[in-house]
Order: structure tokens, then C-alpha cells, then sequence
């Protein structure tokens, strides 16, 4: 019964443990936030995705326009 508990107990921290640490942003060392906002903003997936969220921000307005 006592191994059981144990193993329980080892078994909770690990999952603990893995869980905390999964959530978390990898970072490289030394690099501002300043830094990786930059390298976000120009990723190309992030201009591309900025730049269809325009689009369609563009297409619903003039849809918008024609209905009135």
C-alpha cells in the first residue's frame, strides 16, 4: 500500500513537472522582448496571416457598403 502511495506521489509530481514547464515560451538566451516582437512581426506566416486579416477586414466593409 505504501509503494502504492508513493508511486502515486512520483507519478503526480512528474505530471506536475512536465505540465508547468510545457506552457512556457522558449526563449533564446539573452534576447529581449523588444527583440522577439520584431522577429514575430516580420515572420513571413505572421505578414501573411496580417495581410488576410486585412483583406477580409476590407471584403466584409465594402460587403458592408453594398447592402446599405
Amino acid at each position: 500500500m505504501r509503494n502504492r502511495i508513493i508511486a502515486v506521489g512520483v507519478v503526480g509530481v512528474a505530471a506536475y513537472v512536465l505540465g508547468t514547464r510545457a506552457g512556457r515560451v522558449q526563449v533564446k538566451s539573452r534576447e529581449s522582448v523588444g527583440h522577439q516582437l520584431v522577429r514575430l512581426w516580420d515572420d513571413p506566416r505572421s505578414r501573411r496571416r496580417r495581410a488576410a486579416a486585412k483583406a477580409e477586414k476590407r471584403a466584409t466593409k465594402a460587403l458592408r457598403k453594398l447592402r446599405h
